[in-house]
């Protein structure tokens, strides 16, 4: 009889961190859209200081709801293709898309960032055992593929963090955030 194939405890824990981390961010990215859902229309493109200091990075200039919100859904859908195909050991590039932030920008916001979320979560899900142990390079250090998929995560929260305070600052409700994130299914 064939022997089962021998799996060591690193892949064992990574696995399962990887599949904890699917269903987190997963439902981190719903509670976004329905903080985006329920924002005012004329919120999204509030900019409540506009000074050269109020950005991020060398892409996202104008910071209002709309913009961080287009970041953070062109970032994941990039990322995540990237991640699955490169090379161990490889620079993840900064995402750009022009169409893509443009279907967003002019279209349905939440819907077209859903499509994208989507498709990344597919990707997501077929990533293999071998896949994520590679390592990645980015803002000049070197990321376990766990790490970085986490650090994808906090990308997202802290962009949502500053949702939270644009809304605050707009005199609009923000949501609470524990009770914005989805139930376990």
């Amino acid at each position: 009889m064939p022997q089962a194939a021998q799996v060591t405890r690193a892949e064992f824990v990574t696995r399962t961190e990887f599949d904890r981390f699917v269903v987190l961010f997963d439902r981190l990215a719903q509670a976004t859209d329905a903080w985006i859902e329920q924002t005012p229309k004329d919120k999204l493109d509030w900019v409540p200081v506009d000074n050269p200091n109020v950005r991020f990075g060398d892409r996202v200039s104008l910071v209002t709801i709309k913009s961080l919100y287009t970041h953070v859904a062109v970032e994941e859908y990039h990322r995540m293709r990237f991640l699955k195909d490169c090379d161990d050991g490889a620079t993840v590039p900064i995402p750009k898309d022009p169409a893509l932030a443009a279907r967003l920008v002019n279209g349905d916001l939440v819907r077209e960032a859903a499509i994208a979320h989507e498709e990344a979560m597919t990707t997501l899900r077929s990533f293999t055992d071998a896949q994520l142990q590679k390592t990645v390079r980015f803002s000049g250090r070197t990321w376990t593929m766990m790490e970085f998929l986490w650090a994808m995560y906090a990308h997202r929260a802290y962009h949502l963090g500053n949702i939270d305070i644009y809304l605050r600052q707009s005199d609009t409700p923000a949501p609470n955030f524990f009770n914005s994130i989805p139930a376990a299914n």
